[in-house]
């Protein structure tokens, strides 16, 4: 007892603060690369954080850090370092060992059974940060993916009507919504800061990482390169897209049969099961023995 309150409420109250503090920190959205070395030119940056970020990236080795940033970028959260990534791991796993002590302070028990309960909530907190991080990933890549041969029919037609790429790839990125239409928006601005367009779209490849999309830039750029009609090459890659599309889906069509087999299992044939034997059953029951 401290100050007549018992000591698992002080440490309930302790985790939960403190996680939330990391949580509240790590939702701080930090600088782009370009803003820290403006301000290192001007000598205006101000590194109070670097201490404490640096406390959180000791979490990851440096091929965990490099594996985190990559996946950062595939999700779209450039804004997101892998300290905070740490930061939410830490918060995470404290409030589920919170959580879990919570829970052996309501049922008043400490046996095995509740010491593994409280590790493995520990870890599901701990865990729900990389989840997040995975399913925000696939989800960027499926709208990218999407958005692609919308995005190509556009860019052949203006093309063909004349205008340069550049001019092309500015007038279509109002049309191309979501993740898709960022990376373009990204594009245009590294070219106007003076980055080659090949380049740039190689960034942009290298960022999302998705196989047509990578397959896009690298014919778009020997087709330059080459000096081919880059109207025709463009025509003929949103038809490459939409077909790796309709079987993509023919795919997912198929593999449906299967995929059901265990809900008609667990849910249909019980049911059909009830509706034919239920009335038998309730009739042998009623009669008299």
């Amino acid at each position: 007892m401290i100050y007549g309150l018992p000591l698992i409420i002080i440490t309930i109250a302790i985790g939960f603060a403190c996680a939330s503090g990391l949580l509240i920190i790590s939702l701080v959205p930090s600088k782009s690369e370009v803003s820290k070395r403006l301000e290192e030119l001007e000598g205006t940056r101000w590194d109070s954080g670097l201490s404490r970020q640096a406390a959180f990236d000791r979490i990851f080795n440096d091929k965990q850090r490099g594996r985190l940033q990559q996946q950062l970028l595939e999700a779209g959260w450039y804004k997101v370092s892998p300290a905070q990534i740490g930061a939410r791991v830490i918060a995470g796993g404290i409030f589920g060992l919170t959580l879990g002590i919570c829970l052996c302070a309501y049922f008043k028990s400490l046996d095995l059974i509740f010491v593994a309960g409280l590790l493995l909530m520990t870890f599901i907190g701990m865990y729900i940060p990389f989840s997040q991080l995975k399913s925000a990933a696939v989800a960027r890549k499926i709208a990218v993916t999407k958005a692609l041969p919308d995005l190509l029919d556009m860019l052949s037609s203006t093309v063909q009507a004349g205008l340069a790429f550049n001019a092309a790839l500015a007038s279509s990125q109002e049309t191309a919504m979501g993740a898709l239409g960022e990376e373009i928006r990204a594009v245009l601005s590294e070219v106007r800061l003076g980055r080659s367009r090949s380049d740039a779209l190689k960034s942009m490849a290298a960022r999302v990482r998705v196989e047509q999309l990578s397959t896009t830039v690298t014919a778009i750029v020997q087709a330059e390169r080459l000096g081919s009609n880059l109207a025709n090459v463009l025509e003929e890659l949103a038809e490459e897209t939409r077909n790796r599309r309709m079987v993509r889906a023919e795919e997912i069509a198929n593999l449906m049969p299967t995929k059901m087999v265990i809900p008609m299992a667990l849910f249909m044939l019980p049911a059909l099961f009830v509706m034919i034997f239920g009335g038998v059953v309730a009739q042998y029951l009623s009669q008299p023995h």
